[in-house]
């Protein structure tokens, strides 16, 4: 009996984990849809030469935010940003959600939620996402790779 033991208590652990994967929601949108080109704030919806996984590593790397996403539906996904501040009487929670929707195989911020004091427009949020991937002069899609590329807010290398 005791030989047995072993190997049921390793059974019970990996179907344990294989229900638990089979009845989560997906934590995170797809590969191909982060791969999709974000959209900018003009009224051309000119592409930023940025894909949005691009965007979201360069905005949000080697800073304090945690990050989730939320599906509404195949072709719609919700980043929260989270952090706490510690304003001088005890910590603040900051956040901003935004709502991404792919359109023609290109992704278009649709939405920004955001803690009081932060902004809320579609263009100012775009400008500043976009700030991470241009300071950084981060890798831009094959589109933008060719000389005399262009796209909003983009300058080539």
């Amino acid at each position: 009996m005791r030989a047995l033991a072993g190997p049921a208590m390793l059974l019970v652990i990996v179907g344990g984990f294989g229900l638990h994967r089979m009845l989560a929601k997906p934590g995170s949108p797809p590969r191909d849809f982060l791969d999709q080109e974000l959209v900018g704030a003009d009224d051309a919806q000119t592409g930023s030469c940025y894909s949005l996984s691009t965007v979201l590593v360069a905005s949000t790397a080697f800073t304090d935010v945690s990050s989730s996403w939320e599906r509404a539906d195949d072709e719609t996904w919700t980043l929260t940003l989270e952090s706490l501040r510690n304003n001088g009487g005890g910590p603040v929670h900051i956040y901003k959600k935004y709502r991404f929707q792919q359109r023609d195989d290109r992704i278009h911020l649709t939405n920004v939620d955001a803690s009081k004091g932060l902004s809320t427009a579609l263009e100012a949020n775009i400008d500043e996402l976009l700030e991470g991937p241009h300071d950084r002069k981060s890798t831009p899609v094959d589109r933008c790779a060719a000389p005399g590329a262009s796209g909003y807010q983009f300058k080539p290398k």
